[in-house]
């Protein structure tokens, strides 16, 4: 068999060349498709160890598989008030870095917003004056108009 298909291959077989072609295709798409498949998070994790790896993935470009890892931190710690917020602003850090402006801006004000509600205070200053930094690079205020 195997003689048969190689020397179809050589005699310049059409069937068999588009044969070998779709093949290749169909096992290179298998291959790259495995690859971006993201892996169960154990539910024995740590959030520490979830920001860990949400952070490696964010280091290496991975932006999916960042939001991944904060968006598994926002569903499994919803009432950890400095996890929610820690994520939320990661997430609207992707988007901006993604280059996905009107996502960042409603993520940083809703990070922002988070400082102006019950328990708003004793949250960690710096993801809120991360955001309105970045909301200001994103929203400049414009100039008054001159009389």
């Amino acid at each position: 068999m195997n003689e048969v298909f190689s020397g179809s291959l050589r005699s310049g077989n059409g069937h068999a060349r588009r044969a070998l072609a779709l093949l290749i295709a169909i096992l290179a798409f298998l291959v790259f498709s495995c690859a971006t498949k993201l892996p169960a998070i154990p539910e024995s994790i740590s959030s520490a160890e979830i920001i860990q790896k949400a952070q490696e993935r964010s280091d290496s470009n991975d932006w999916k598989g960042a939001k991944y890892y904060y968006e598994t931190l926002l569903e499994r710690f919803p009432n950890e008030p400095n996890l929610v917020i820690t994520a939320m602003y990661e997430l609207a850090f992707i988007e901006y870095k993604q280059g996905n402006k009107a996502q960042a801006i409603a993520g940083f004000k809703a990070v922002v917003a988070k400082y102006s509600v019950e328990g708003g205070q004793s949250l960690p200053a710096t993801w809120k004056i991360l955001a309105q930094n970045l909301l200001a690079k994103l929203e400049p205020t414009p100039l008054p108009a001159k009389p």
